[in-house]
């Protein structure tokens, strides 16, 4: 299956965000979406955790060297700059207007999230574990915690 951009993606249906669960950088996204997805329209899983490596194999992406999160939808997946932009969209509010982003072409705009990608571990380091939700937050997980 391609990388395909969503359409017509009810706003009720969660999407299921994919992150490297032993980056800093990735967790620390992954925080700031909660924080600010007050209506729940994200789901989370490490891409080390069981159902991680099961999409990873479904849609044929690599299963070990992680560069870019993956997020699921009803339609397909976005990986990359494209899924990043999508996700502030879906947030809604004042972080919609980062969406005008979108118009960079999209080799630009993924080759600033590779070199972002490339020096994550350096920017905020790398945890011994995969990141555990606060207990708030686990019910919007899936994966064994």
């Amino acid at each position: 299956m391609k990388q395909r951009q969503p359409t017509g993606h009810s706003p009720q249906t969660p999407w299921l965000i994919l992150f490297d669960g032993v980056c800093g950088w990735c967790t620390g996204w992954v925080r700031f979406l909660i924080r600010h997805d007050s209506h729940k329209r994200f789901q989370f899983a490490p891409l080390q955790s069981t159902l991680g490596q099961q999409l990873l194999i479904q849609y044929n992406l690599p299963q070990i060297e992680f560069s870019t999160f993956v997020v699921i939808t009803s339609e397909g997946y976005l990986t990359k700059s494209t899924a990043a932009l999508h996700l502030i969209d879906r947030l809604g509010g004042i972080w919609r207007m980062a969406y005008i982003f979108i118009l960079i072409p999209k080799c630009l705009r993924d080759w600033g999230y590779d070199l972002i990608a490339h020096y994550r571990y350096q920017l905020r380091g790398r945890l011994t574990t995969c990141y555990r939700p606060p207990q708030e937050y686990q019910d919007r997980f899936l994966h064994e915690i």
